[in-house]
């Protein structure tokens, strides 16, 4: 950023000299021009100087309010999970337990149908 900064004041400088020896204006009127020219942009630096600063500090407040909300959201989804996994939990074990039970049966009712070996 400071070597756009410098080229930019460069480039302001190089340009009002050749203005000031290409006119046909008198001294004095050149010189006021060359001072309105170069306060002209000096408030634009100004100007730019600030727009920076304000770009800077609303990129920390968004990365650091991104952050906040990024956390929030993983904390809140990991409650959600272990909310659903507490209230799930009777259920899968009648699930298991049922299955468990339809094994057995099944197994059972299976041995009765088996033919002795010959």
């Amino acid at each position: 950023m400071k070597d756009f900064t410098q080229g930019l004041l460069f480039g302001a400088v190089v340009g009002g000299l050749v203005t000031l020896l290409n006119t046909p204006r008198s001294g004095q009127e050149n010189r006021i021009r060359l001072q309105a020219y170069m306060q002209d942009n000096a408030e634009s630096m100004d100007e730019l100087n600030t727009d920076l600063s304000r770009l800077k500090d609303s990129i920390n407040r968004l990365a650091t309010e991104g952050l906040g909300v990024v956390n929030t959201a993983t904390q809140e989804i990991t409650a959600s999970v272990e909310d659903f996994a507490a209230k799930n939990q009777p259920r899968i074990r009648r699930v298991t337990d049922r299955l468990t039970e339809l094994t057995e049966t099944i197994e059972e009712e299976a041995a009765k149908y088996e033919m002795p070996n010959v």
